[in-house]
């Protein structure tokens, strides 16, 4: 229901919320900036006229949860380029939503972890065969030529080969690129023609994967986008967006998780205890989460934090700035998989939200935790990744969360 009409309408905000250089300031750094804005003016902080930054629990799950019918995703279904994919199950809404998650939940039911946990492990005994004591390696790199090994039998049920290694190339790229402010892709900037050629090598790599595809085999993702012969561009989009929040969601987590364990190698040592792999990943994806703000539209008036926010306001939510308050994770910067242990929760049900909540949350989130946790657990039985330059590392925002600068000497063990 709408607030009552006395509550006040505007939240407070950096410059007032009204300022251009608000915007300019979050393309810069955004991490920094939503951190800031929230850490200086509160819960619900205006941004802009027509954007607000929700940071206190008790809104977000009114707004991921959404029971009254007051938000939608933001641009569903009218974007195509480089920030959105408008046919994919994630970017609709209402009814087609709905039988497009009824088409995929097949492939992301729960009794398919097992055949993911061993193509995992075997995943693992791989590229350890492919490593030395010694050897210096940049952990995302190695991280995601694991996870498109053990995503594409999930994916498209058999190895990619050579298409996995060019999607590999182009989704990174893709992240690379679309982390920095950019001009209109209409203007001929290196950047947006760099885009469009990895965007380009995106789509005619699916489509040839399409195209391949044994008729009938409908086991996994692929088979079910198939399965009703839906538009090529229906499928394309769909398959897009499970690399995007997919596979490199889980490059990004393992080589985060791999990250704070070298600074606590106390916690690599008990990787092989029941329940602190799980544990370890997901406090990693507590200080590092795979999305590290998502969006809603209000379609109708919302009341948050005492303010009416007015039907077509932006609203961000923020699992970077949440899962950082200490008000919901004592010693909110320290790597501590203990507190997820013996039943361990944060100081609000609604204050850890790494892949959203709600309808709207990610089908695959199990699924993704279970493939960090058990390839990490299996990577830890059998070598130690010492950093290299830890201090160096830093947080790429950009469709999801990256790291860069992660690199690591292999040590086994004697």
């Amino acid at each position: 229901m709408a607030a009552p009409s006395s509550a006040p309408s505007v939240p407070p905000g950096p410059r007032g919320g009204r300022s251009s250089s608000n915007a300019a300031d979050y393309a810069v750094d955004p991490l920094g900036f939503l951190t800031g804005a929230a850490r200086e003016f509160g819960d619900v902080v205006s941004l802009t006229p027509a954007n607000v930054l929700l940071a206190h629990p008790d809104d977000i799950g009114r707004v991921l949860l959404d029971r009254e019918g007051l938000v939608v995703k933001v641009g569903a279904a009218t974007r195509r380029g480089p920030m959105g994919f408008p046919l994919a199950m994630m970017n609709s809404e209402g009814a087609d939503w709905e039988r497009k998650r009824a088409r995929l939940r097949p492939a992301l039911r729960s009794d398919r972890l097992e055949g993911l946990e061993h193509a995992a492990r075997e995943g693992v005994a791989r590229l350890v065969d492919t490593w030395h004591d010694g050897l210096e390696i940049d952990v995302h790199d190695e991280m995601s030529h694991l996870a498109m090994r053990v995503g594409a039998v999930h994916l498209a049920g058999r190895p990619l080969g050579a298409r996995g290694e060019t999607l590999i190339r182009a989704v990174a790229a893709i992240m690379r690129l679309t982390s920095a402010p950019r001009l209109p892709m209409w203007l001929p900037t290196r950047t947006n023609r760099d885009l469009r050629r990895s965007l380009h090598d995106l789509d005619s790599t699916l489509a040839a994967l399409i195209a391949e595809h044994p008729a009938g085999e409908d086991d996994h993702a692929l088979g079910r986008l198939l399965a009703d012969d839906p538009p090529f561009a229906e499928v394309r989009d769909e398959l897009a967006t499970l690399l995007m929040s997919g596979y490199e969601t889980t490059a990004n987590a393992l080589t985060w998780l791999f990250h704070a364990l070298g600074g606590r190698p106390q916690a690599a040592g008990r990787m092989s205890e029941p329940g602190f792999a799980a544990a370890a990943a997901k406090e990693a994806m507590r200080l590092y989460p795979p999305a590290w703000v998502i969006s809603r539209e209000t379609v109708r008036p919302l009341e948050a934090g005492g303010y009416t926010l007015p039907a077509g306001t932006t609203l961000g939510l923020s699992q970077w700035v949440v899962h950082r308050d200490e008000r919901w994770f004592p010693d909110p910067e320290a790597f501590r998989p203990e507190r997820w242990l013996d039943g361990g929760r944060p100081g609000h049900r609604h204050a850890y939200f790494p892949f959203g909540a709600g309808p709207r949350g990610c089908a695959g989130a199990s699924m993704a935790l279970r493939e960090v946790e058990v390839i990490a657990a299996a990577l830890c039985s059998r070598v130690r990744l010492e950093p290299v330059h830890p201090e160096r590392v830093r947080p790429r925002p950009a469709l999801a969360l990256q790291p860069v600068g992660v690199r690591a000497v292999v040590r086994f063990p004697r």
